[in-house]
């Protein structure tokens, strides 16, 4: 049978679906709410810059990108610059500010494509200098101050000298100044209340000496709003509760009003096989297989953010409303025990995450089973994954 190659750059749409058989369904609505009840939450004024990280934390950085701006918030955020070039490339116009991200260096590729830098660094801060100096033009940045987390940014005691020099350099604006102050338990809040006090005292003082008000101030994310810790600054950044998840462990978003925006993950069963007593099967020791059994093939392994269970756990996913047992993972299959369901069939829908029947599996379960810290940082390992949004 000869096959009829496809023109250059041509892509034939037809039968895709079956070709790639797994999927994540996005709520765009959810997102919609949870925007809603944030700005419930946030005095009359107060600025909107919406985290889209690690591809708007698993959800789809360019559909989620384009439903925020016509959601009206203030601007994106982000520290992968491909992921900015995307919602640029999509048509996206919304201030997108990157987080600390890139070498010096990299300033003038930023400004280049109309992203906002955050500058931490002096190096950073003469690199923009010579970039506003080269283009005749004013460049806007963000200052980027650690008030104790430890990782990126100016420190809180030098901040107020630092930003004396972005204030003082010509071609250059504080346009922010942010920090990141994040917690998931009682000791975390503590530390996070005596920070956001030091750097709201330490914007304060900048703005007080340079007679100035800057456009985005902003310590707030997901789990200081989670915890209503005052806050006077302008502007909040929640990236969890964007999309109906919860900073604080053992917490769960939908118990104060939120709603989930990544509904399911599904795959549909490619592979039936029977395995039987006595089985010389990889791993099942010198007897073989103890019982019969069958096993359905799934698209979806390690390649798109799935992995095995810690030793001594498991997991399970759904199929017809039963429980079937994950019996291993590899690189980009998942195999599992369909031993129960009669009638099991290739083209058969299996639950990832989400309902199916009577039963569901959340995000925070699959987070337990596989053994990450949290369902957020189970939802931003998804990758590889087509999305079908609904809602917007």
């Amino acid at each position: 049978m000869m096959t009829v190659p496809l023109a250059k750059g041509a892509v034939a749409d037809d039968g895709h679906d079956a070709a790639r058989p797994v999927w994540a369904e996005i709520d765009l609505d959810a997102i919609t709410h949870n925007i809603a009840l944030i700005r419930s939450r946030t005095r009359p004024g107060v600025r909107l810059l919406v985290p889209v990280k690690a591809n708007a934390y698993g959800h789809g950085v360019v559909e989620v990108g384009r439903h925020l701006e016509r959601l009206g918030v203030d601007g994106l955020a982000t520290a992968n610059v491909d992921d900015a070039l995307a919602l640029r490339q999509a048509g996206v116009i919304l201030p997108i500010v990157i987080y600390g991200a890139q070498l010096p260096g990299g300033n003038a590729f930023l400004i280049a494509n109309g992203l906002t830098p955050s500058i931490y660094d002096a190096a950073g801060l003469e690199a923009v200098a010579a970039v506003a100096a080269t283009t005749g033009s004013v460049v806007d940045v963000h200052l980027k101050v650690d008030a104790g987390m430890g990782r990126l940014g100016v420190r809180i005691d030098e901040a107020v000298e630092f930003a004396r020099r972005i204030v003082s350099t010509p071609g250059v604006r504080l346009e922010g100044m942010y920090t990141h102050i994040p917690f998931s338990d009682a000791a975390g809040e503590a530390w996070s209340r005596r920070r956001l006090d030091a750097f709201i005292a330490t914007v304060r003082q900048v703005e007080a000496e340079h007679g100035i008000t800057i456009e985005f101030t902003q310590a707030a994310a997901s789990s200081v709003m989670s915890r209503d810790l005052p806050d006077v600054l302008n502007t909040v950044s929640p990236g969890h509760l964007t999309f109906g998840l919860h900073p604080i462990t053992g917490a769960r978003s939908e118990h104060e009003g939120f709603r989930k925006a990544l509904r399911a993950v599904r795959a549909q069963l490619i592979h039936i096989g029977d395995r039987r007593r006595g089985d010389d099967l990889m791993g099942a020791g010198d007897g073989g297989a103890v019982a019969d059994s069958r096993v359905g093939v799934i698209l979806l392994g390690m390649d798109n953010g799935y992995r095995p269970a810690p030793a001594g756990s498991s997991a399970v996913m759904l199929c017809h409303g039963v429980r079937c047992p994950v019996l291993g993972v590899s690189a980009e299959y998942t195999v599992i025990d369909v031993t129960a369901i009669e009638g099991a069939a290739v083209g058969d829908v299996v639950t990832v995450l989400g309902a199916d029947g009577g039963d569901e599996i959340a995000v925070e379960d699959v987070a337990a089973q596989l053994g990450a810290p949290s369902g957020a940082y189970w939802v931003i390992g998804l990758k590889n994954v087509p999305y079908r949004c609904t809602g917007g």
